[in-house]
């Protein structure tokens, strides 16, 4: 009896974990490419396990995305943890949040090419997020935590 109760838990385990979210690697270059994209608003947020406020802010984040889901919005979120942390740290994360949000790990050798990125403009802060329609030229970063408020209000303009 206790053998099938632990097999009844290794499959949901196992269940759980096979469904879980994949976390595969991003370059800045690639991460440039979504910046370019005409397809709609990309919202590209820089975080890490190790940030407070981006753990704090990742839910009202995650909030905006689900309520614009029917909208031409792209949520991109981007770790920004140290290589040891690749990919069971992220990955475990992103299961405990239960982030629906798109996650890559930036993996990149350059430090100044994330900058490159968000137009030159980065301090180095995370959490760190990029509002940006390639289509209307409009393009706003900001840098530490953002609100919900400001999150869709900034949305909203790129919209225009």
């Amino acid at each position: 009896m206790m053998k099938k109760w632990f097999l009844f838990l290794v499959v949901i385990c196992m269940g759980k974990w096979a469904t879980a979210q994949q976390i595969p690697q991003i370059t800045s270059s690639q991460l440039k490419s979504y910046t370019e994209k005409k397809d709609g608003i990309y919202v590209i947020n820089l975080w890490a396990t190790w940030c407070r406020p981006c753990v704090e802010e990742l839910p009202d984040i995650e909030k905006v995305a689900a309520s614009l889901q029917d909208k031409p919005v792209h949520v991109i979120l981007v770790s920004l943890d140290y290589a040891d942390a690749y990919p069971k740290t992220i990955q475990r994360f992103v299961t405990q949040h239960h982030l629906q949000s798109p996650v890559y790990w930036l993996n990149e050798t350059n430090p100044n090419a994330i900058n490159e990125v968000l137009g030159g403009q980065w301090m180095g802060v995370v959490p760190t997020t990029l509002v940006v329609n390639a289509k209307t030229g409009y393009r706003r970063l900001f840098q530490g935590k953002i609100t919900s408020d400001e999150l869709t209000r900034a949305i909203h303009l790129a919209m225009k």
